[in-house]
């Protein structure tokens, strides 16, 4: 049996996110699940090496790289859109869960059990872990566009300020990757040499 699943997953390097807004740097859905796979894993290190927990790091990274795959079928929707009121976000979740049993059921019968996993968001902790990494990947996005002086992301980037916060509140990992990590974002490559030499 051929298999439609990573020609499928291939299409997100030409999915574009923040339809609707003028970026100086376009993004990608790949370059954002590659984002989104970066700080999932950092948590996860944060969180073994100073807080002493122990996350499953391969469940993470795996739905972390995973977590927008249905847009490789329903291509990228702006939050503001998908979030407009209850029945939508709804209607926009089953959309989601439909298009990601059509990627798992393209796979040969003795893979699907893993990925359908990765996709489930069943674990809470797990899950955890990706949408903070989701929302953090999108607020250094917002933060750079920002400094580069584009104005269309500030109200992005503040309420994305704001949901991080919230979720710093519950999650350490969390508010140790935004004090030492996100401030960096505000700088050019001059600057982040300047500030190694400190």
């Amino acid at each position: 049996m051929q298999s439609v699943f990573f020609a499928l997953l291939h299409r997100l390097r030409s999915t574009i996110r923040w339809g609707g807004m003028m970026a100086l740097q376009p993004e990608d859905v790949a370059q954002h699940s590659f984002g989104v796979a970066l700080i999932a894993h950092a948590l996860c290190v944060i969180d073994e090496s100073v807080y002493g927990q122990k996350p499953d790091v391969a469940k993470v990274l795996a739905a972390a790289l995973l977590h927008d795959a249905s847009e490789a079928i329903l291509t990228d929707v702006v939050a503001p859109v998908k979030k407009y009121n209850e029945e939508v976000a709804e209607a926009f979740g089953r959309l989601e869960r439909l298009a990601e049993r059509q990627l798992v059921a393209s796979l040969p019968q003795e893979l699907r059990p893993a990925y359908a996993q990765a996709l489930a968001r069943e674990d809470e902790r797990v899950a955890a872990y990706v949408h903070a990494a989701d929302k953090l990947d999108a607020l250094c996005k917002c933060r750079l566009e920002v400094r580069r002086g584009n104005q269309e992301f500030a109200l992005a980037a503040e309420q994305l300020s704001k949901q991080v916060a919230a979720i710093a509140e519950t999650m350490p990992a969390v508010r140790y990757f935004v004090e030492r990590f996100l401030p960096a974002f505000d700088h050019t490559v001059d600057e982040y040499r300047y500030l190694q030499e400190k």
